[in-house]
């Protein structure tokens, strides 16, 4: 069961985030609190080193960062949004937001929402009540099905 669920893993930090207030309950690193996403994602491993920020670290942390300037954009960039959270650090605490169906941000989670956004929609099959249907002979339902999937052996397939 946990394999599966962690299979997800990917789909789901695309429909969570957190907005930051204060920082203390959000991790810098594994976290999308940024515009950025997920900094570990976007910097890989070497990422934390190079910013001179612990692996560890929470977001309200990153107050106390000194800004540097660094020869690759992306991190001039992450520097960027440190700078913007500096200005805007609250005493609230972190509010954790789930995308729904319209893709706006909910601060509660809907099962059924995330279902919706996450699920590959078909078109509805306008055939099916006439092959699966109570009285149906199993081998006559399965040769029609196949028919209407134009999957038959016929002469014309051979």
């Amino acid at each position: 069961m946990w394999r599966k669920l962690l299979k997800c893993r990917e789909v789901a930090k695309k429909l969570y985030r957190v907005e930051i207030k204060n920082g203390r309950n959000t991790s810098f690193w594994y976290e999308s609190w940024s515009p950025l996403r997920c900094l570990k994602d976007l910097l890989c491993d070497r990422g934390y080193i190079d910013m001179g920020i612990s692996i560890n670290a929470m977001v309200c942390e990153c107050s106390r960062h000194r800004r540097r300037f660094h020869k690759n954009p992306i991190f001039n960039r992450v520097e960027e949004v440190i700078d913007r959270y500096k200005a805007n650090i609250t005493e609230e605490e972190d509010v954790s937001l789930w995308r729904n169906g319209k893709g706006d941000y909910k601060n509660r989670f809907s099962l059924k929402e995330t279902w919706q956004v996450t699920r590959v929609q078909y078109q509805s099959c306008y055939w099916k009540k006439m092959v699966w249907f109570k009285h149906a002979i199993p081998k006559l339902s399965f040769v029609m099905w196949m028919a209407m999937k134009e999957r038959l052996s016929t002469g014309e397939r051979m």
